[in-house]
C-alpha cells in the first residue's frame, strides 16, 4: 500500500460488511439466490452526498438518500451488493452499492440506503 494510501485509511473509522446475492442449486435442482458475506469488518469512511426523495404522511416518513463509502482499493464490491455499515459511534445502517470508482489510492463507492424511518 502506498504512503498516501495509509494515510487516507487513517480517516476510515467506520467499519462495512459486503453482501452478495449468490446462485446455489436447490435439492430439487432448481437454481436459487442466497445472500453470502463477501467481506467483513471493511475500514471504510462514509460521508452523505445528497437526500434523493422524502415522502412523509402522518404515519410514515420514508427517506431514499446516497452516501459516498470509501475504501481500500483491493475491497471485493460489486452494483447491487449489500451493504451493512457500523459507524464509529456504533449506529447501524443499510446500503445498497452502486458501481465502484478505482482510483490508485482507494476507492469510492455510492451507496444508495431507502428506508423507513
Amino acid at each position: 500500500m502506498s504512503e498516501d494510501a495509509n494515510l487516507l485509511e487513517e480517516t476510515y473509522l467506520d467499519r462495512a460488511t459486503i453482501i452478495r446475492k449468490v446462485k446455489y442449486r436447490k435439492a430439487n435442482g432448481s437454481i436459487g439466490f442466497k445472500d453470502e458475506i463477501k467481506s467483513q469488518d471493511v475500514k471504510c469512511k462514509i460521508s452523505k452526498r445528497e437526500v434523493i426523495a422524502t415522502t412523509q404522511t402522518d404515519t410514515t416518513n420514508i427517506a431514499k438518500y446516497l452516501v459516498d463509502m470509501v475504501c481500500d482499493s483491493n475491497v471485493d464490491i460489486q452494483g447491487g451488493d449489500k451493504v451493512e455499515i457500523t459507524f464509529f459511534n456504533d449506529i447501524k445502517r443499510s446500503y445498497f452499492a452502486g458501481e465502484p470508482f478505482f482510483y490508485t489510492t482507494h476507492l469510492e463507492v455510492p451507496l444508495e440506503r431507502k428506508e423507513r424511518l
